[in-house]
Order: structure tokens, then C-alpha cells, then sequence
């Protein structure tokens, strides 16, 4: 009789620790946006790469060339968004349209934010832009984003060429700095095959 009564009294025990599990298990059910909305609560590990050299190409052309003293990649966003930025510090070379030997454009400045997945780069504090022409532009802030191939500022511009200095309150131009327009200009040119009075 004992060992039959110890014998249901474990089975009882077995089913009120399944009942119990079952629903502590049903209670605790996420959806994804539940789990990702903590993801993004939660802080990322972020990457720094000292003295990097990132090149981006396309069907083994290399269109691009980022040199950086310094990035750190910031994950953030979700499961759903991704939303990485790379920060680029204490200086950094971007060689448009090829690369450090053979390029159509070279950016340099000192700090920038980066996004990798649309390419999209703001550049910050002594930033240049130099073309194939020799043309070079300063500016203290600079976009440039590769699938619409243009850069632009809304900060002031100084354009200097083997004709003159241009300066000027923003700038909207193609990628490598080739055509480009220059908003609310000023200064003096000499133009090609003008008199000087």
C-alpha cells in the first residue's frame, strides 16, 4: 500500500509541474518586434579598425577607396532595421571613382559618419575635394552619396583653380567634382584670354 500511495503521489507531482510549465510557457510568448524592440534597448559591441583600407568595387572594378586612421562601426536599430554607422576619425582619404593610384576624385577631412549599406558619407573639419583637373574645393562639411554620383554643402565654399579663387555659400556638384555649381559665389577669376585694366 505504501509504495502504491508513493507511486501516485509522484504522478500527481509530475502533472502539477507540467501544468505549471505549460503555463509559465504560454504566458511568456514574444512576438519579434517585442524581441527586437529590446535588442535595440540593449547596447551593441561595436568594431574599431586602426589604419583600415576599404575598398569597394563592382564586377572586380574598384570604384572606391576609403583610407581611415580610424573607424568604429556603432550597431544599432533591430532584427527588422538595420541601421550600422561608421564613424570615421583622426583623418581619412576617400579616392572617388578608383583608387589611390587611379582615381577621378580625392576627399579628405578629418572626421566623417558613414553608411555603408547606401554609401552615403558626411564629411566634417577641414574637408577637400580635389578633381583630375587640379581644382580644389574647402569646405568644413561635405556630402557625398554614391548612387545619386553628386556632392553637395550648404556651408561656405572656397574653390581654388589655376585661374582664381571662388568663394561661396554652398555648393551642389556631380561625384568627382567635375561640374558643379557654386551657391551665392564671390570673388575674382581671370578668365582665358581676357585683358587685365
Amino acid at each position: 500500500m505504501h509504495c502504491q500511495l508513493t507511486r501516485d503521489r509522484s504522478v500527481a507531482h509530475v502533472l502539477w509541474t507540467a501544468g505549471w510549465a505549460v503555463f509559465f510557457l504560454a504566458g511568456c510568448a514574444n512576438s519579434d518586434s517585442d524581441v527586437s524592440g529590446v535588442q535595440a534597448d540593449e547596447a551593441q559591441p561595436g568594431q574599431t579598425v586602426i589604419n583600415g583600407t576599404f575598398r569597394y568595387s563592382e564586377r572586380g572594378v574598384i570604384l572606391h577607396e576609403l583610407q581611415a586612421a580610424e573607424m568604429r562601426r556603432e550597431e544599432h536599430g533591430n532584427a527588422e532595421v538595420s541601421e550600422d554607422v561608421v564613424e570615421v576619425r583622426n583623418g581619412f582619404d576617400l579616392f572617388i571613382g578608383g583608387d589611390a593610384l587611379e582615381h577621378e576624385a580625392h576627399m579628405r577631412a578629418e572626421w566623417a559618419t558613414l553608411d555603408e549599406k547606401n554609401l552615403r558619407l558626411i564629411a566634417k573639419h577641414a574637408v577637400t575635394l580635389e578633381n583630375a583637373e587640379g581644382d580644389i574645393l574647402e569646405t568644413e562639411y561635405l556630402v557625398w552619396s554614391e548612387d545619386s554620383n553628386r556632392v553637395w554643402t550648404n556651408r561656405p565654399v572656397t574653390i581654388r583653380t589655376e585661374d582664381g579663387v571662388i568663394f561661396g555659400e554652398g555648393l551642389e556638384s556631380d561625384a568627382r567634382f567635375e561640374t558643379y555649381r557654386i551657391i551665392k559665389p564671390r570673388g575674382e577669376m581671370v578668365l582665358e584670354g581676357a585683358e587685365l585694366r
